[in-house]
């Protein structure tokens, strides 16, 4: 698999060691995910939104990134992980979504399979009561074990933190195919028919408004992801992900078991996945027994 202005060694590299250096990928991802606590960032005077979220770094910043990227000699990547992703109420009353993304990159290509939110372990726990009494970590063997997969690593949110991500990525651009008008006594959920750019606190409710409709709603939803993935993995985003990321794991906590020493080892090739002439559009998988 070829990537622009980039040479690999020509020996074979061992898969697991290239599919941990995807890791930035997905950190891309998780950083606009929501790996961020708006009540922390408040309650630690010493650290503001403007220096946490700044879209510009400075130019030493920028030049010591672009030097130590240089210096890393990228692999070609291959082999396939699986991530999970999750979204829950603040509280831990409900959860919004459960998304296995698989890093498919054989082909260059990142797959969402949707699972249902309101779905329970093979010891009849619900996702989200496992969530709340035992944390992130019993999640994902909860799931891997249902679903019969390994999961490398995962990142989660909670609505509150989902928002502010997708906020600071100035909303996600999407095609709503209809109009949508849906009222409970929770929320209200009003989208326009055609392409618009769709903030957080809006994001939410749709994800939470699909989960009513069934196959084709857990559908829409890995369709959401999938448009966060294409939008948010970007060489730009990646370019400050490193900066970032430091910033926040040095500051604050975060609801995802990636280092950021994993993360730097992999920025040069994340990078280069961003510019392949291979890298194809996310696509969703549905597996009927995984949502109902």
């Amino acid at each position: 698999m070829a990537f622009r202005g980039h040479k690999f060694k020509t020996s074979k590299q061992d898969k697991k060691s290239d599919l941990l250096r995807f890791f930035a990928a997905f950190l891309a991802f998780a950083l606009v995910f929501g790996s961020i606590s708006a009540v922390v960032i408040f309650r630690h005077n010493q650290i503001s939104l403007k220096s946490i979220f700044s879209k510009e770094t400075t130019t030493s910043d920028s030049e010591e990134t672009t030097t130590e990227e240089q210096n890393i000699t990228p692999t070609e990547l291959s082999g396939k992980t699986n991530f999970l992703i999750f979204c829950s109420a603040d509280d831990y009353s409900e959860m919004y979504f459960l998304h296995i993304i698989e890093a498919d990159m054989d082909n260059c290509i990142l797959k969402v399979r949707p699972l249902n939110p309101d779905g329970k372990s093979a010891d009849g726990k619900s996702y989200v009561q496992i969530l709340k009494e035992s944390g992130a970590g019993r999640l994902i063997s909860a799931v891997a074990q249902k679903e019969n997969i390994e999961i490398a690593k995962y990142a989660g949110s909670t609505a509150e933190t989902f928002a502010l991500a997708i906020n600071y990525m100035d909303g996600l651009p999407y095609n709503v195919n209809e109009r949508i008008e849906y009222r409970t006594d929770e929320y209200t959920l009003i989208l326009t028919q055609g392409n618009q750019t769709i903030k957080g606190e809006t994001l939410i409710k749709y994800f939470r408004y699909c989960k009513t409709l069934g196959t084709e709603g857990m559908r829409t939803q890995g369709k959401l992801v999938c448009a966060m993935l294409d939008s948010f993995i970007n060489p730009k985003n990646v370019e400050n992900g490193s900066i970032i990321y430091q910033k926040l794991l040095t500051k604050l906590d975060s609801n995802s078991d990636i280092s950021f020493f994993e993360a730097a080892e992999a920025m040069a090739t994340i990078k280069a996945f961003c510019n392949s002439d291979q890298r194809k559009n996310s696509t969703v998988i549905i597996n009927d027994s995984s949502i109902s």
